[in-house]
């Protein structure tokens, strides 16, 4: 950071860690200090007011937000009127002991009180002691403005919290309890960014599937699938996070017969064995995983299912391991995000000591992302000399070059060397996929859509 830039009265800075829930929440925290009267700025030291959004998921996060955390401490010493805030899953989960470790932060809120970011603010005095953004009221579930990227993908928030017990997730006591918001709110917040001119929307949740559930409104998550799906204008549909024991015969029907809902469904099964799933306290077991994804492929039988995976947890054998090995094969994943188990302070497998050795559990990890890059890759392959329907993310004007996701969220990318087919991003275009790699594909266009 430079010492000879001052911060500007009223202006602000965002670093966020995580999910795609933690990024949007930081692009709703932008929309209040925007609509505030405060001024985004892309550099910590031009700003008067510094946010950092954590994650803590894992242990990686937490140390990157703290690492970042120490060096914004440096500069809250040397300019005592900028205000130093954390928000975000880190923030609720330590709040006393952030305050303990970094006097200089002004401000500690979980990410609940993303609708309070405004007047917490205005409650700080720098250098006159921490806020705590569990002392106030927490607001009810409506849609702060957000302020997003240009582009035609939007994320869009439609259910918070978790009333799961997994044995070493520290999410509900991060984010509190299930809720969802209304139909009709998710209903306008979308027509108004499709009239914007975003082209696809990514609904968001910690288990998004959960949808409805014990809100009392009556409404389902297939419901809501289906009344996104009457808006004109927009083009594409997806979610995420699924969780198993959410998936029901509405959702998959939805996701069948709305054409706007992509063929794309990320489904966490943790593990193949159901020794580590009872001790992970999941609530589901392998032939229940297995049910579901059946009956998904035979009602979209070209759905892509990509996943999520833990090895080394507490008591993982070379037998839970293998079976974990084996469904990955037997499920036939798209694609998986795979980690080692990460202990996490305030869950109950935090105190539990039969954790794998650190070389074991790497050594398995790297088995397992072998597997799964392999069959990834063969995937791939399966597509070249085939033809993919693409909506227009980015577009390159010095390569003259396009990329985008396909129906099943494939990364495709393709040049441009016919120009009464140069497409715009939002546009839908087919491609015929020429080469691949285990990151994605790469083709030629061979038609603009008139839907575009």
């Amino acid at each position: 950071m430079s010492d000879d830039l001052e911060p500007t009265t009223h202006t602000y800075f965002i670093r966020t860690f995580g999910c795609q829930m933690n990024v949007h929440d930081s692009e709703r925290m932008a929309g209040l200090m925007a609509e505030a009267g405060y001024k985004a700025v892309d550099n910590p030291a031009h700003a008067s007011v510094i946010l950092v959004n954590t994650c803590t998921v894992r242990d990686k996060a937490d140390q990157k937000a703290l690492s970042d955390l120490g060096r914004l401490r440096q500069h809250k010493k040397e300019n005592d009127g900028v205000i130093l805030a954390v928000t975000g899953c880190m923030a609720e989960r330590e709040q006393e002991n952030l305050h303990r470790l970094m006097p200089e932060i002004d401000l500690i809120a979980g990410p609940s009180q993303v609708r309070n970011i405004v007047p917490m603010l205005k409650d700080v005095t720098p250098g006159k002691g921490v806020r705590l953004g569990k002392l106030y009221s927490l607001p009810e579930m409506t849609t702060p403005p957000a302020v997003r990227p240009e582009g035609v993908c939007a994320l869009v928030t439609v259910q918070e919290g978790c009333d799961k017990s997994c044995a070493y997730c520290v999410v509900p006591r991060t984010r509190g309890p299930e809720r969802s918001r209304p139909v009709s709110a998710i209903f306008e917040e979308v027509s108004g960014l499709v009239a914007a001119g975003y082209r696809e929307v990514t609904l968001l949740g910690q288990n998004v599937n959960a949808f409805g559930k014990n809100s009392g409104h009556g409404d389902s998550f297939g419901d809501l699938l289906r009344a996104l799906n009457g808006i004109d204008g927009l083009l594409r549909i997806r979610f995420t996070t699924s969780h198993p024991n959410d998936v029901d015969e509405g959702m998959i029907k939805a996701m069948a017969e709305c054409p706007k809902v992509m063929p794309h469904l990320h489904l966490p099964i943790q593990s193949g064995s159901d020794a580590m799933l009872a001790r992970m306290e999941r609530g589901y077991t392998v032939a229940e995983y297995r049910m579901w994804i059946t009956r998904l492929r035979a009602a979209l039988p070209h759905v892509a299912v990509t996943t999520d995976l833990i090895v080394g947890f507490c008591g993982e054998t070379a037998r839970d391991f293998e079976e974990t090995l084996s469904i990955v094969d037997e499920c036939n994943f798209d694609g998986a995000f795979c980690f080692i188990y990460s202990p996490r302070p305030g869950t109950p497998a935090h105190k539990w000591e039969d954790i794998p050795p650190r070389e074991l559990s790497v050594e398995r990890f790297h088995r397992l992302d072998e597997r799964l890059n392999a069959l990834v890759l063969s995937k791939n392959q399966e597509r070249v000399g085939k033809i993919e329907e693409v909506l227009v993310e980015r577009y390159d004007s010095s390569q003259k070059r396009i990329s985008g996701r396909s129906p099943q969220f494939r990364h495709i990318r393709a040049v441009i060397d016919d120009h009464s087919l140069s497409p715009s991003p939002g546009d839908l275009v087919s491609i015929k996929i020429e080469t691949c790699t285990k990151a994605g594909l790469e083709g030629k266009i061979i038609e603009k859509s008139l839907l575009a």
